[in-house]
């Protein structure tokens, strides 16, 4: 009787583009991993600008909150006197508490998106998701804080030159755009692959 030991072969996809790309995330993985990241990033980037499409204007129009300032965290650093959070009131939807409520309801939402896809898919994380999402929300907070206040910096000039649709697109994909760069490197310590498999075994 033979003792041999049935080889098990490596799951391929019928699909050519499916197989392809799990030869590719084999052989690349860092890449792989980083492309994953930004395709759901994108996506949610693109989630952002969507509400923000409709938000800013519910507030102004069924609430005030669009005639209260939102100025929050006053910070001078040499020849910048700014605020951490600057939401003047602007007399439309794109200042005020108004749009500075619209803007963290989008964000939430889109970390809330963000983040299962990004354990789960992109870097296949099996650590404690309570660790998890502790880290995650810290990181959420400070990174969202440090684009805040490069906000502060950018948008007054954005808010002169361009109309509320154009600016609300601005707004989304530079603000995206930095926290992507800051989030992969972070994403990539708080998911650590493999890690609850590596302390059982």
């Amino acid at each position: 009787m033979s003792n041999k030991v049935p080889i098990t072969q490596p799951f391929t996809s019928p699909n050519p583009l499916a197989a392809w790309w799990q030869r590719f995330s084999v052989k690349h993985k860092l890449l792989a991993q980083f492309v994953m990241f930004y395709a759901f990033s994108l996506f949610v980037t693109v989630l952002q600008y969507a509400m923000l499409t409709f938000l800013p204007d519910l507030f102004y129009r069924y609430t005030d909150w669009c005639t209260i300032p939102a100025q929050l965290i006053h910070l001078t650093l040499g020849p910048v006197d700014t605020y951490v959070f600057d939401y003047p009131v602007t007399g439309d939807a794109t200042g005020g508490m108004g749009y500075f409520a619209a803007f963290a309801i989008t964000l939430f939402v889109a970390q809330c998106i963000n983040f299962p896809m990004q354990r789960n898919i992109t870097f296949r994380s099996k650590g404690n998701i309570w660790f998890q999402i502790a880290w995650y929300v810290v990181a959420f907070v400070l990174i969202t804080i440090v684009c805040s206040f490069l906000m502060g910096l950018y948008v007054p000039l954005l808010k002169g030159l361009v109309p509320p649709a154009v600016y609300n697109i601005l707004i989304t994909v530079v603000n995206g755009g930095v926290q992507m760069v800051i989030y992969f490197p972070i994403y990539k310590i708080i998911f650590p692959e493999g890690e609850a498999t590596e302390r059982a075994s």
